[in-house]
């Protein structure tokens, strides 16, 4: 089946919007009834989307329809580019302010984003900014279904599928070390002769279990021998709760220390001295959708991160 630039002009919307009800619905009779289209004319838009694209979207069989390989492919582009509409539709329809729409972690909501929104101005800048955070996961999939201009924080490539992968543009902006912390009123603090088996008489606040700065915390232990510790209270993605229950609850944490800096400039806090104890650092990226790649405002925020993330790097360095 060859590919039809000619066709691929002439359609519509819906055609694309059919993609993810037969995903759904896995028959052509019920997206017919949720278009008010009879059963040929859903066929006929299946068969103008394969002619345009030149290859194959659904699989016939006695059970109904599926997507191919290739549908798949192409729903999830689809969505995103279906969102981007929506999006658009709804700047129009309000004040015709460009809004980016930034996903992050908590851990940089503490100095890098502010800075680099202090950067651009925001205030005064034109453009409006909605931020939203969650793990890592929810946020790399809410870009890949437009629903993100761009993320910023830690990428798990192991996680991300090659098709994926093939579709992202990131810009590497700074590593932060993953330490362990307290309250410095804790018998641990500031301890100089500090070992690691000491970790194992005193209760934590963590992160979930298959979080990766848990799993990388219980990796660490198990190198020397010690379980992964079984945490008092448990928190999802947010650092700065764990980081007020080990200050409050005189509880043990493990933190990006992005999140724990500005805690421990206003004292109360303390980083644990464990040398021996090795921990990866974490890589903090700048990730945007190749086909916004070109988005002028984009552009500028990337520019003002690599701006902020430098200067945090030399902060650290002294």
């Amino acid at each position: 089946m060859s590919y039809s630039p000619q066709h691929l002009d002439r359609l519509r919307l819906r055609h694309l919007r059919l993609l993810a009800l037969i995903d759904q619905h896995r028959s052509l009779r019920a997206v017919g009834n949720v278009l008010n289209l009879t059963q040929p004319a859903v066929s006929q838009m299946v068969k103008d989307l394969e002619f345009a694209f030149g290859v194959t979207l659904i699989d016939r069989s006695a059970r109904g329809v599926t997507l191919s390989a290739a549908g798949q492919i192409a729903l999830q582009r689809a969505q995103s580019g279906l969102a981007s509409f929506d999006h658009l539709a709804s700047e129009l329809q309000a004040d015709q302010t460009l809004m980016l729409r930034i996903g992050t972690n908590s851990a940089m909501l503490y100095q890098i984003l502010p800075d680099a929104l202090r950067r651009l101005d925001a205030g005064r800048s034109g453009t409006r900014f909605r931020v939203q955070t969650g793990v890592v996961g929810e946020m790399m999939m809410a870009l890949q279904d437009g629903e993100l201009d761009c993320y910023v924080g830690r990428v798990d490539w192991d996680q991300v599928s090659p098709g994926m992968a093939s579709v992202l543009r990131h810009v590497p902006l700074v590593h932060t070390d993953l330490v362990l912390a307290c309250s410095a009123a804790h018998p641990l603090a500031g301890r100089s002769d500090l070992s690691i088996r000491d970790l194992a008489e005193w209760p934590w606040a963590l992160p979930p279990v298959d979080s990766n700065n848990r799993i990388a915390l219980e990796t660490g232990l198990r190198n020397h021998g010690l379980p992964g510790p079984l945490p008092a209270v448990e928190v999802v993605a947010d650092p700065n709760a764990l980081i007020v229950l080990a200050r409050q609850l005189n509880l043990l944490t493990c933190v990006p220390r992005l999140a724990l800096d500005t805690h421990m400039a206003s004292g109360g806090l303390c980083a644990l001295d464990l040398p021996d104890l090795h921990l990866p650092p974490i890589q903090i990226c700048f990730v945007t959708l190749a086909e916004h790649d070109g988005m002028e405002q984009l552009g500028n925020l990337r520019q003002a991160m690599i701006e902020a993330t430098s200067g945090q790097a030399k902060d650290m360095a002294l």
